[in-house]
């Protein structure tokens, strides 16, 4: 006899998970573990089932929470230096127009940007090397 489904999603015919496993934890094994599927931002069951079955796949361990809000963090940074240097370069072309620049500081501001771009790149490599390891 089956029963019909009216609304919903549809019943999973195959890969339904029905077993369960237990296991005894101190309280230090269960705060420990706890710990890294709460940094991993992970349902326990899912870390379980990561951990019995495939032990090496978790090895990065990574919070994408706090790496999203990092990179936030650094995006706005980059958008704050990029502002400045803006206004750096606006003030530049005022004192130039009015013949008071003077080449000392055109060479430091050099100096400063030729740093910044440096900075700027590795942090691009950084950055996609990091979302590879996310992505692997």
């Amino acid at each position: 006899m089956s029963v019909k489904q009216k609304n919903g999603r549809p019943l999973k015919v195959e890969g339904k998970r029905t077993k369960h496993i237990k296991a005894r934890l101190t309280e230090n094994e269960y705060s420990l573990v706890t710990q890294l599927w709460k940094s991993l931002s992970m349902k326990e069951s899912d870390y379980v089932r990561l951990m019995v079955l495939k032990p090496g796949s978790l090895k990065v361990k990574v919070n994408a929470h706090e790496v999203l809000r990092l990179l936030d963090h650094l995006g706005g940074e980059l958008g704050r230096s990029g502002n400045n240097i803006n206004q750096l370069a606006r003030h530049a072309n005022f004192l130039n127009k009015r013949g008071m620049l003077n080449a000392e500081t055109v060479v430091k501001f050099n100096e400063l940007f030729s740093e910044y771009i440096f900075l700027f790149r590795q942090i691009e490599k950084e950055t996609r090397t990091l979302l590879r390891r996310l992505q692997s």
